[in-house]
């Protein structure tokens, strides 16, 4: 009966050790900021210009949200940040992909 009762103790720890682990990455994905969805992310811009990181392991094809006509999309590398060309006055929203 105790080998039992010592099985039963230890897939017990197991899940509330497994439960607050996951609760604990929760807790770290609800204190920081909102995520956008998808691989492209705003990274920086200004006059002319705006920076597009791919937060994805593989390539993708993004542009920027801006009012009028998005600008074409470029190619992107996994890990990596492409540069777009803005026209005079266009402020981005956010990026996209493709």
């Amino acid at each position: 009966m105790t080998r039992l009762r010592s099985l039963f103790a230890t897939a017990a720890a197991t899940v509330l050790i497994a439960g607050t682990a996951a609760a604990g990455t929760a807790s770290a994905a609800e204190a920081g900021q909102p995520r956008e969805p998808g691989c492209a992310k705003l990274w920086g811009y200004g006059p002319g210009w705006a920076d597009i990181y791919n937060e994805c392991g593989y390539t993708i094809f993004a542009s920027v949200e801006v009012d009028g006509f998005d600008p074409t999309c470029i190619q992107i590398g996994p890990g990596a940040v492409g540069t777009i060309g803005l026209e005079p006055g266009d402020v981005p929203y956010y990026a996209y992909v493709c």
